[in-house]
């Protein structure tokens, strides 16, 4: 199905166990998760790519008799309207150092997971696209001087998605691991709470948030029950 608009990007921090850091200091929150979603912040593209790649035919007897596929290798790339500096220090794996304040790069790179929320066309229906294990880069910083027009330049981060942290997560239905997940909420058997626990290494969604969303994935569902049905009855009484 087609899609638009970005609602939300969420953002945690996992440990090498893939269990998520709920720490002010050395995660992103109390409560482990961060929204990007205050004042002035947001994200203007969140973009995903070799989530798959064309296959290579084999051949024999002068037919292609099967394809060969290679492992899923996804990379983002986002655009940010604006994002808190303390959190972009903390997705690339910066440290702040303990003489200036400033903030240095460090290596090996964090475990980031990461819930993009985007809608359908409609705006009724939420689509999530998960990830539990990513490192992220900025490659650049630009500067220019403001004139008559304001020169401002979005942070942009570059992510590599790599396989997911814990061995029983983001499987297929034949127990294959694999590094993307994507969900749409009036599927059968979708359960944000989980979703959740899933992606961000054992967080604990809240229950008005997801029992509040499961209303409104109802009611999506029943209105186009509802218009279908209409629809129905509508075409019966014309062909009478």
């Amino acid at each position: 199905m087609s899609k638009h608009n970005i609602v939300k990007a969420t953002f945690a921090l996992l440990d090498s166990n893939g269990d998520l850091i709920k720490d002010a200091e050395k995660g992103l929150s109390t409560d482990g998760i961060y929204v990007a979603d205050h004042n002035g912040e947001g994200f203007s593209q969140i973009n995903v790519s070799a989530i798959e790649a064309p296959g290579t035919p084999g051949w024999g007897n002068g037919q292609v008799k099967r394809t060969a596929y290679g492992k899923s290798m996804p990379t983002l790339a986002l655009t940010a309207l604006d994002l808190d500096f303390k959190i972009n220090q903390m997705l690339k794996g910066f440290t702040q150092n303990a003489t200036t304040g400033a903030w240095v790069r460090q290596l090996p790179k964090p475990h980031v997971a990461m819930i993009a929320e985007s809608q359908s066309l409609d705006g009724d229906i939420s689509i999530y696209e998960c990830f539990n294990n990513i490192e992220f880069v900025e490659e650049a910083s630009n500067n220019s001087t403001d004139t008559n027009s304001e020169a401002a330049y979005s942070t942009a981060l570059q992510g590599t998605v790599l396989t997911p942290l814990k061995p029983d997560i983001f499987l297929a239905a034949n127990k294959v691991q694999q590094p993307y997940m994507i969900a749409k909420s009036t599927d059968k058997g979708f359960d944000l709470a989980k979703l959740y626990a899933e992606t961000f290494g054992g967080y604990v969604l809240s229950p008005v948030h997801s029992t509040a969303h499961s209303a409104a994935s109802s009611a999506a569902s029943s209105a186009a029950s509802g218009a279908a049905h209409s629809a129905a009855s509508s075409a019966v009484s014309s062909a009478v």
